[in-house]
C-alpha cells in the first residue's frame, strides 16, 4: 500500500479539528492506518480504504477508534437495509443529469471560514417520468460522502442542510414513504461520516403541512441536530448569513447554476470511487460475534431540538 497523504489544513481549521474532533496532526496517518488494517482483517466487511473518507469518519467520532469502527461497520451494513439508496451508486449519465437539474446544490462557500458546509435541496426538481424520491436520496447520500472527502469544513464542523419545498405538491410528498425517511435518519445519525448541524425547511405549501406532519410522526420525537421549519423563506436569513446562501435565496454566495457546475467537477473526481463502491458492504454470515445491528440497539433520542409540528398561519 502506498504512502498515505491527506489534505493539509490551514491554521484555523487545524485548530478547529483539534478542539472539535480531538485531531492530532502528528498521529492522523497512524490512526488511518489502524482503521485500514482493521477493515482488512474484518472477514464480514468490505469497505473503502480511502484515507480522506476514513479521516472523515475519525473526525465524526472525535478520533475514538472504537466509535469509528462502529460507525464504519454500520455504514456498510446499512447497505443491506437501504439497498435502493446506498447501493448501485455508480455515477451514471442519468445520475449526473439528475444532479444538473439542481435537485441538490452545494454553494461554493461554507457558512464561514470556520463554519459548516451548506447544501440546498430543491425537491420540486423530481420529475416523476425520470426520477423519484429514492433516486433523490441516493444522490443526496452520494453528495454527503463526496463532501466528507472533499470539504474539510464539512468533515470538521458539519453540514447545514436547507430543504426547499417550493412547488412540492401533495402527489410528490406522498411518494416520500415513511420507511425511506426513517432509514435515512438512521444513516445520518448512526452511520454516515458527516454531522448534520442544522436542518432548515422553507417554502412549505399550506396543503402540504398535514402530509409533512404525518411523515414526521414516524421520526423520533427529538433529534441530535437543530431543526427549524420557516413560514417564510426570508426567515432563513435570520439563521444563516447572506454570504452562505445563493443569490436566489437572498444571499451573496453565487448563483445556483454556478454552484451546480462548480461542484460537478469535484463530484466527477470520484467516478472510480463510487464505481468501486458496488463491491462494498457486509456479509452478516461472516461476522464474528453479535449479529445484531447497531441501529437496532440504539434509542434514537437525546437531541438538541425537537422535530415539532410545522404550523403555518
Amino acid at each position: 500500500m502506498g504512502e498515505i497523504t491527506v489534505r493539509e489544513l490551514d491554521p484555523v481549521l487545524r485548530e478547529l479539528a483539534r478542539t472539535n474532533c480531538n485531531e492530532n496532526p502528528d498521529t492522523v496517518v497512524e490512526q488511518i492506518e489502524v482503521i485500514q488494517e482493521w477493515i482488512r482483517k474484518s472477514p464480514h466487511l468490505k469497505a473503502s480504504n480511502n484515507p480522506q473518507l476514513i479521516l472523515a469518519f475519525l473526525r465524526r467520532c472525535k478520533f475514538s477508534l472504537e466509535e469509528t469502527k462502529k460507525r464504519i461497520d454500520n455504514y456498510y451494513a446499512m447497505k443491506n437495509e437501504y439497498h435502493d439508496v446506498l447501493c448501485e451508486r455508480e455515477l451514471s449519465d442519468e445520475l449526473i443529469e439528475f444532479y444538473r437539474t439542481g435537485i441538490h446544490v452545494i454553494p461554493n462557500k461554507p457558512i464561514a471560514h470556520d463554519g459548516p458546509a451548506v447544501m440546498i435541496s430543491q425537491y420540486c426538481k423530481i420529475d416523476s417520468k425520470k426520477s423519484n424520491p429514492r433516486l433523490a436520496f441516493k444522490l443526496l447520500f452520494i453528495l454527503f460522502e463526496t463532501l466528507a472527502m472533499e470539504s474539510d469544513n464539512a468533515s470538521i464542523v458539519g453540514l447545514t442542510y436547507i430543504i426547499d419545498c417550493r412547488d412540492v405538491g401533495l402527489h410528490l410528498m406522498t411518494q416520500f414513504e415513511p420507511s425511506l425517511l426513517k432509514k435515512g435518519y438512521i444513516v445520518v445519525e448512526n452511520c454516515m461520516p458527516l454531522q448534520l448541524k442544522e436542518v432548515h425547511v422553507i417554502n412549505m405549501r399550506r396543503e402540504g403541512v398535514s402530509v409533512f406532519n404525518f411523515l414526521s410522526s414516524f421520526m423520533p420525537n427529538t433529534m441530535r441536530f437543530k431543526f427549524m421549519a420557516h413560514k417564510k423563506a426570508e426567515d432563513l436569513l435570520e439563521c444563516i448569513p447572506r454570504d452562505a446562501v445563493t443569490v436566489e435565496y437572498g444571499g451573496n454566495n453565487g448563483y445556483l447554476t454556478e454552484a451546480i457546475k462548480s461542484f460537478e467537477s469535484s463530484l466527477l473526481l470520484y467516478r472510480e470511487h463510487f464505481k468501486e463502491d458496488g463491491n462494498f458492504g457486509t456479509n452478516e454470515k461472516l461476522r464474528i460475534g453479535s449479529k445484531k445491528k447497531e441501529w437496532e440497539l440504539v434509542e434514537l433520542s437525546g437531541a438538541i431540538g425537537s422535530f415539532r409540528k410545522l404550523e403555518v398561519d
